[in-house]
């Protein structure tokens, strides 16, 4: 905590859940079909990635971990071609913040298997989590946190602190984070911290595991 509140100045900070998708054409329901699918043909399932090192690369590779089996990582530059990907069948599952694919979810073009967080997200009360669905201590929120450089001064980080708490209070940014199951979680320079050193822990383990390198 301490080197994370000595690197930088913190804003609060917010979690949202991610969530399991895959194409309606592979007839999967649940996660541990897809884990039968995987161990069944060893290295011919696929997911794809917003990027290599990405949020959504990290989670499909707790995933496996957990799981104990391998698939091809696919990683795209941004969101919009892996889900697009998966929408149309041509690779398996994906890992996404709710509010991206939410639509494609409802209109029936995805298929939901599993969220990331500790509880049910309250935009998608029908689906698990992961384990509900039979992983346990798999657990994956996004985290969003907001920077300032050392040196700028403790008045100014203070000011915008409270303005994006401000902002967090008001009746239209509440409406927009209850929309994407997004929850802040912290309120101080400190809270914030405690909650990448855990983060760092996680994704450190899982970023070693891979051999995942800066480049």
């Amino acid at each position: 905590m301490t080197r994370w509140n000595h690197a930088f100045r913190l804003t609060p900070l917010a979690a949202l859940p991610n969530v399991m998708v895959t194409s309606p054409e592979r007839g999967w329901k649940t996660v541990a079909d897809v884990v039968a699918a995987a161990k069944a043909k060893p290295g011919q399932l696929n997911y794809a990635s917003a990027g290599v090192g990405s949020a959504t690369h990290l989670n499909a590779e707790k995933f496996k971990m957990a799981g104990q089996f391998f698939a091809v990582h696919i990683p795209f530059t941004g969101s919009a071609g892996a889900v697009s990907e998966v929408m149309a069948g041509r690779l398996d599952y994906y890992f996404s913040p709710i509010s991206p694919v939410i639509g494609h979810i409802k209109e029936g073009r995805l298929v939901a298997l599993a969220v990331g967080s500790p509880r049910r997200a309250a935009a998608l009360p029908d689906v698990p989590t992961m384990a509900e669905a039979g992983v346990p201590g798999y657990e994956a929120n996004f985290t969003l946190v907001l920077f300032a450089p050392r040196g700028v001064p403790e008045a100014v980080v203070g000011r915008f602190r409270q303005a994006f708490l401000d902002a967090v209070k008001t009746p239209e940014v509440v409406d927009k984070l209850k929309a994407s199951d997004q929850t802040v979680v912290g309120n101080t320079p400190a809270q914030a911290a405690a909650v990448l050193a855990a983060d760092s822990v996680k994704w450190g383990a899982v970023a070693r595991k891979i051999n995942l390198g800066m480049d």
